[in-house]
């Protein structure tokens, strides 16, 4: 991207990064100038941008922008500047909008000449060595998101990033597994520079109780939307230096604690996968008066049950959740019935119920739920719904399924034939049929169905498919038509 013009559309999208109509007007520019290939990665990640997570376009986004990216990344990136110590990361918006820095200093040195090349929007950096002084980094005005990597050694650390006024452009701060723990969750919590944040993320952090009891006295984040507190799943009381510490884990008590939250009123995104919630925490969380426009709940791996799906069914009237990610809890087939009869998922979008022991009296009851209706991904990777199961959620005809996750579900030839012969197979986009025990007649009922038109991605890795039957079936009109279709990992 060189020349006059060009310089000029990029000083007018670096002077306004957030506004996607210059980014357009130069995507056709571009096509006039016969670069259709930049003027159409352009378009596709703004309009993928722009469309919710489970929407049918995204899946067709995905796969062109994948394309794009693997043709022509290397071309586009080369043409930024080589900066010592900067690595140039991630497209959004069709312009390069991530880079990782080797140490704050790095950032605070070269920030003004890569937000003169790229309209940057985040950066990663690990935990500043010791002799780097954090409290006075200054705001950098289009930084919006900030990702910290590596172990915290020295608690301190987190108070001198706490006081900087660097964090007070931010929209989004990630600090994943850095061992933050209780007392550094509370000290970040409570800098008097996050009133812009939207998203905090501090995964794997052993955090536990003392992050809600932070949040009741975190004054600035007035904004705060999507909160994450997963941890790793290590339960009870850790040891270290002949004392006990406080539980890395949140517990029913605390998910209680936070139910009371009154921040919890802006949370449109929750996730405490790897906690402790238990049925008498998810009993808070959900009848909580602070809950009613919470859009997106995740909590895999949580100790969850398939009697405390019962709560689901009393939550809140207000509650209409279009997200739900329950992986990795041991539901069961009474798990499922609850699930399908409760009212707080009857817009559901987005259901994740994988390694969930679900059999095939989970899924009578799962493809008679009302949010069916709506439904737009299912995962049921690593459960057990078997031939009849797939047979019977096909029967329903879901009008909106657009990507279908089975992995290792025991389905069989059967199962692919069901598949390639249901007429409600129509609305699929993308479809995971991997470690189902598939054979070359399955391959076979694939490549001769009438009822995959749309299909973009199938992926069959694990199976028993040979060689030959493999070939035949890239090479069949369905093969022809799909992006993406992987047989082995």
């Amino acid at each position: 991207m060189s020349g006059h013009a060009a310089r000029h559309f990029l000083e007018g999208i670096l002077a306004s990064p957030e506004d996607d109509t210059v980014r357009l007007v130069f995507a056709d520019w571009l096509e006039e100038q016969g670069d259709a290939a930049r003027a159409e990665f352009i378009r596709v990640q703004i309009e993928r941008a722009r469309l919710p997570q489970w929407d049918a376009g995204q899946v067709r986004l995905r796969v062109r922008e994948h394309e794009l990216i693997e043709q022509h990344a290397e071309k586009w990136e080369a043409e930024l500047p080589v900066i010592e110590g900067v690595t140039w990361d991630e497209f959004r918006r069709g312009f390069m909008a991530t880079a990782s820095f080797s140490s704050f200093e790095v950032l605070r040195t070269n920030a003004s000449a890569c937000w003169a090349a790229t309209p940057l929007e985040a950066a990663t950096v690990r935990w500043p060595r010791q002799h780097e002084a954090l409290a006075g980094l200054p705001p950098i005005p289009l930084l919006r998101e900030l990702s910290i990597t590596g172990q915290l050694v020295d608690r301190r650390e987190v108070g001198g990033l706490a006081d900087a006024p660097l964090l007070s452009t931010l929209r989004a701060l990630n600090i994943r597994h850095c061992s933050l723990e209780g007392e550094g969750f509370r000290r970040l919590a409570a800098s008097p520079h996050l009133g812009n944040l939207t998203t905090l993320r501090v995964p794997g952090n052993s955090i536990g109780n003392r992050a809600i009891r932070s949040l009741f006295d975190a004054a600035s984040l007035t904004s705060l939307a999507e909160l994450d507190l997963s941890e790793t799943g290590s339960y009870g009381r850790t040891r270290r230096s002949g004392r006990y510490h406080e539980d890395p884990i949140i517990e029913a008590a605390d998910l209680a604690a936070l139910a009371a939250w009154p921040g919890l009123a802006r949370m449109r995104s929750l996730t405490l996968s790897g906690n402790n919630a238990g049925q008498r925490g998810l009993r808070a969380l959900l009848r909580s008066p602070h809950v009613k426009d919470l859009k997106q709940l995740t909590l895999r791996s949580n100790g969850l049950d398939g009697q405390a799906m019962e709560e689901f069914g009393a939550a809140r009237p207000e509650l209409q959740l279009d997200v739900l990610d329950l992986g990795e809890n041991l539901l069961g087939d009474v798990g499922v019935s609850d699930l399908a009869l409760a009212p707080c998922l009857g817009e559901l979008k987005v259901l994740k119920l994988d390694r969930c022991e679900i059999g095939l009296s989970g899924a009578r009851w799962l493809v008679n739920a009302p949010f069916l209706g709506s439904l737009r991904q299912l995962n049921l990777n690593h459960d057990s719904f078997r031939a009849e199961g797939l047979y019977r959620l096909l029967e329903k005809k879901p009008p909106c399924l657009h990507t279908l996750e089975m992995e290792d579900n025991d389905l069989g030839d059967e199962g692919a034939a069901h598949l390639a012969e249901s007429r409600a197979s129509a609305t699929l986009l993308n479809v995971n049929l991997a470690q189902n025990g598939l054979g070359d007649q399955a391959a076979k009922f694939l490549g001769k169905s009438k009822y995959l038109q749309n299909l973009l991605v199938l992926r069959l890795q694990d199976n028993g498919i040979s060689e030959a039957a493999a070939t035949a079936l890239a090479q069949s009109p369905l093969g022809k038509r799909l992006a993406v279709l992987e047989f082995s990992k």
